[in-house]
């Protein structure tokens, strides 16, 4: 696809001077940085993550032994389409029951719909696999049994590079980590203030079950394959010693693993480089071979140098970063904290501002390292894992969680990064294709619920989670948006319209008449099912009763919603391109056909066409608000009856945790959800209020957060285990923290610029630069006393916006505080 050849393209821009200046913002910046005074024990909550996009690196920081867990984003288990579609999750008798399952749920019978589902509409996709690692990669120090002092482990955001540091024997050591985009190697400078002091013995500890070792005088290299099929891969360590020689292997004693070893040395820099023979290409996903992959990186690497490999990858990551720049006027003895004691500070109840500084720019950190032109998308863990088998597999999951990561990506002016998971997108199409045609009958794509590197697109598992087939919407929404806040006619002509179109074609052949409206069948709300008594209303979702659920239930709004959003975001982006215009008439005909809102008896926005929910229901999901965000059809500036029922509706679902709920509650996803919902419903104190209490009850002293549910992980060593669970960190809520930060500052949704449309009372004072709306226009503001005091609007493609400073219209031309500036 055409995205794909944007991998490089801004890299012979970026030179020295912005270097330069980045390295002036950076020193002058105080929230940029994480640090600790000892190393790291447990990988979820405690290591620090590097990453390029591709190769996924956490570091702990350990003075005699440093450790790294190493991955990159195509080390995924099982396989490609191998001719069988039966294998690949399609159900053979899918087809064929369709109808008859459709009609049962139009009928009302839904334990006929549910059970119809499961037998016939739903497959197992036995090659699906899963997201893994490759291991840890051990450097075991010489000479370092002793007691150290003035220790300092750092994650420096502001120019994305690793640090540990610290006094031994007199001797001052330190240690510089980075991951580079444009050379795809991590690197690694290990020195000493005195000469012949670096020495250490470097081995792995490898997951993968099948893998050869090679050791030269300058190389440590496994070859292998990953479990599960013939997908091959390679990493490959050059070590470049200045001064030192190669450690006798019989000296070191108690290493069962191969390694390569070094002592005496003044400094060592070692070049890391992960490679598999992984394409992203359907149906084979065959590539290059890794070892030739390998080698050139890091034969490109090593003949740049160091010190040039530094400034190249800081002038890189810094374009981006540097963009967007928040000041919450934070406290400077707050600032100066180590980050763990200041997160146990806040985690205990107390203000701090700074920290959510911090967290903003972590969050746009762990989407760059783990999302670049070129990479496959991040996934539920980015592209940092540390057991054989993820967390949720490593999934693309497609209702809510890896749109939440790419939401940031518009407001926070990271465009470029949301590349992958539309170049990951229309690879999508082409087994969607099949799926459609093989699962419904019909022409268009169609994917569900979960997604892998594989082209995996039909429905599968259980039926809670697998009848979802709204996923396409979700993907084409972020199609959508990346023409939205760019402008860019090529892309939207060459790469979003047809896909979206394709989409919505699908669709129009698949709608389900009920009664004089059309709804999706088989379709769940997500994840959540009807707990009924007797035909009453819903007395609790499907975690506490599985027997006594019914899914299937005709006409849930989550459809009605996202399938309203589709076609209008077809109708626009035909419009624009003056296409297609008997096709938009069809269009807008179905689009009238669908579920209007409801309000119910308790004055909430209905999650089904039957007023049927419950006060008592606690469920993470939250689809029937998806018309409140991502969406645009409820808001209190033009829906404010709507807007009201969506407040009743968040109310009744609740902000976070509750006693004996912890799968249904969720986590931080679902947590952040909710946050981005208040913050588009103009409550930004009751924002803040949940964004606390992520932090609070769902975060690491990594300043990550996790989802709640346990998880039974494969290394539990490297896990804390509070309340007896294995809680492991997942991107989606960390990544999305600056794109609803960024909300409550500015909104676009509406086709109209909101300045300070949900700030909260607790940020009185600040400042945010860099902004991105709709309409490509880059937004600088200030306020004070919870006041505008300046805005610079900067019109990129020459348009004129609409402009509210909250809910009020205003005029840049009268009010002095707002400059409106075409380029």
């Amino acid at each position: 696809m055409q995205m794909k050849m944007l991998r490089r393209e801004n890299q012979i821009f970026i030179g020295l001077f912005i270097f330069s200046f980045f390295v002036a913002v950076s020193v002058n910046g105080q929230n940029h940085r994480l640090w600790y005074q000892q190393p790291a024990k447990y990988w979820n909550s405690q290591a620090l993550h590097l990453g390029n996009g591709f190769i996924g690196a956490s570091f702990f920081g350990g003075v005699e032994e440093e450790k790294f867990t190493l991955t990159e984003g195509s080390i995924w288990r099982g396989g490609p389409f191998r001719g069988d579609w039966e294998e690949f999750g399609v159900n053979p008798e899918a087809n064929k029951y369709l109808e008859v399952i459709r009609q049962a749920v139009v009928d009302g019978d839904v334990r006929k719909a549910d059970s119809l589902t499961q037998k016939y509409y739903l497959g197992q996709n036995k090659l699906y696999g899963a997201f893994s690692t490759i291991g840890d990669l051990n450097l075991k120090m010489m000479n370092h049994g002793m007691p150290h002092t003035n220790y300092v482990r750092e994650l420096d955001l502001s120019k994305s590079l690793g640090h540990v540091s610290y006094v031994l024997d007199g001797v001052n050591y330190s240690r510089e980590y980075f991951c580079s985009y444009p050379k795809n190697v991590l690197v690694m400078k290990l020195k000493a203030d005195q000469p012949g002091k670096v020495g250490f013995a470097m081995y792995m500890d490898i997951i993968q079950e099948r893998y050869n070792v090679d050791i030269s005088a300058d190389e440590y290299t496994v070859t292998g394959f990953v479990d599960g099929g013939d997908h091959k891969f390679q990493m490959k360590i050059r070590a470049v010693p200045y001064g030192g020689s190669p450690v006798q292997r019989t000296k070191l004693m108690g290493l069962a693993n191969p390694y390569w070893g070094i002592q005496d040395a003044d400094s060592v820099v070692l070049f890391i480089n992960i490679s598999t023979d992984y394409i992203q290409e359907w149906p084979n996903y065959k590539g290059s071979d890794p070892a030739v992959l390998c080698e050139s990186a890091i034969r490109t690497a090593e003949n740049a140098g160091y010190n040039a490999l530094k400034n190249e990858h800081v002038a890189d990551y810094v374009e981006l970063y540097a963009r967007t720049q928040i000041d919450l006027n934070s406290r400077d003895e707050l600032n100066r904290m180590p980050t763990d004691k200041r997160y146990q500070r806040f985690k205990a109840g107390e203000q701090d501002l700074g920290l959510k500084e911090l967290v903003f720019n972590l969050g746009r950190y762990m989407i760059i390292s783990s999302s670049r032109p070129g990479s496959l998308p991040a996934n539920l863990q980015g592209k940092w894992n540390a057991f054989y088998t993820a967390p949720w597999a490593g999934n693309y999951q497609a209702n809510i969680n890896i749109q939440e990561i790419y939401w940031p990506c518009g407001p926070t002016d990271l465009l470029e990064c949301q590349i992958p998971y539309i170049d990951w997108t229309a690879d999508l199409v082409k087994p969607g294709r099949e799926v459609a045609k093989r699962v419904y009958g019909t022409d268009g794509w169609i994917s569900h619920t979960t997604g892998n590197i594989w082209g995996h697109a039909a429905p599968d598992g259980s039926i809670p989670w697998g009848v979802y087939p709204l996923a396409p919407v979700w993907h084409c929404q972020h199609l959508w948006e990346q023409f939205t806040f760019s402008q860019d006619l090529s892309y939207l002509k060459n790469i979003a319209y047809p896909i979206i179109k394709e989409a919505t074609s699908f669709w129009l052949q698949n709608l389900t008449k009920f009664g004089k409206y059309y709804i999706v069948a088989p379709s769940i709300s997500a994840e959540h099912g009807a707990h009924v008594d007797l035909g009453e209303e819903i007395l609790d979702s499907y975690e506490r009763n599985s027997s006594r659920n019914l899914f299937n239930i005709p006409g849930a709004y989550q459809d009605a919603q996202m399938l309203r959003d589709l076609f209008e975001m077809y109708r626009e982006a035909a419009e624009v391109l003056d296409v297609d215009k008997a096709f938009v008439k069809q269009v807008r005909a179905a689009q009238k056909k669908l579920l209007p809102h409801k309000i119910g008896k308790y004055g909430q926005l209905q999650e089904w066409y039957e007023d049927i929910d419950s006060p008592e229901d606690r469920h993470r999901h939250i689809s029937h608000l998806y018309a409140v965000c991502p969406g645009n059809q409820i808001h209190p500036l033009t829906t404010p009856e709507l807007a009201e029922a969506a407040k009743v509706s968040l109310n009744m679902r609740g902000e976070g945790r509750f006693p004996n709920y912890d799968a249904a509650s969720g986590g931080n996803w679902s947590m952040c959800w909710r946050i981005w919902c208040w913050t588009r419903l103009m409550d930004g104190n009751r924002a803040n209020k949940i964004f606390d209490q992520m932090l609070r009850e769902q975060g690491f002293e990594n300043l990550l957060t996790f989802q709640q549910a346990g998880w039974a992980g494969d290394r539990p060593d490297l896990f804390r285990e509070p309340e007896n669970l294995f809680l492991n960190f997942q991107l989606d809520g960390s990544a999305s923290t600056p794109g609803f930060m960024a909300e409550m500052l500015l909104q676009s949704h509406l086709d109209e610029i909101i300045l300070l449309p949900a700030l909260p009372e607790e940020w009185e004072n600040g400042s945010v630069k860099g902004l991105k709306a709709r309409g490509n226009f880059s937004i600088d503001i200030s306020w004070e006393n919870g006041e505008l005091t300046d805005a610079q609007i900067k019109s990129n493609s020459g348009n004129i916006p609409k402009i509210r400073l909250v809910d009020k219209y205003v005029d840049p031309q009268k009010d002095n505080r707002i400059r409106l500036i075409k380029n």
